[in-house]
Parts: C-alpha cells; sequence; structure tokens
C-alpha cells in the first residue's frame, strides 16, 4: 500500500509525496508510518489512536471516518490530508 501526501503534511516526511508499506491493515500501516515518522502520531491521532477531527484519510478516494483496522491491499492508495475548515 502507498502512503500519499501533499501540502503542508510534506514537511512531516522529507516531503516524500508518496511512502510505500507493506502492511496488510490500515493500523498496521500507519504504526509503520509513525515509526519512520514520530511527529505524525501526534499530529494526526487523538491521545485514543483515534484519527484528529482535523484530519481526513481516503483509500482509494473513499474518506475512511473511523474504522482504521480495514484491510488494505498491496496497491491501495492511502491519502492523508487536513480538512477543509473556515468560517
Amino acid at each position: 500500500m502507498t502512503f500519499l501526501f501533499s501540502g503542508s503534511l510534506l514537511r512531516y516526511v522529507g516531503y516524500r509525496r508518496q511512502i510505500v508499506y507493506e502492511q496488510n491493515t490500515l493500523d498496521a500501516a500507519l504504526r509503520a508510518l509513525f515509526t519512520e515518522f514520530p511527529e505524525l502520531k501526534g499530529l494526526l491521532m487523538n491521545d485514543d489512536m483515534t484519527l484528529k477531527r482535523t484530519m481526513r484519510l481516503a483509500i482509494n478516494s473513499e474518506v475512511v471516518r473511523s474504522d482504521l483496522t480495514r484491510t488494505l491491499a498491496s496497491g491501495d492508495l492511502v491519502e492523508i490530508m487536513t480538512a477543509i475548515s473556515g468560517g
């Protein structure tokens, strides 16, 4: 599976737009990502390991709200993005 990054998140991953991992669940892939890039954990996750309201994950363009145990295939694309907000 491949994580995709853009915008302000790029600085947290050394400006790499894509990072590939072999894990087969979203939570395992996120743990691998946080091991390599520890600052991302506090940016993306709450203390109880739920996704922060200000962040979004999409697997193959489908937004994932809370099911971080989803199974991933080797060709899946997981985009991590900041939620758009305004007033």
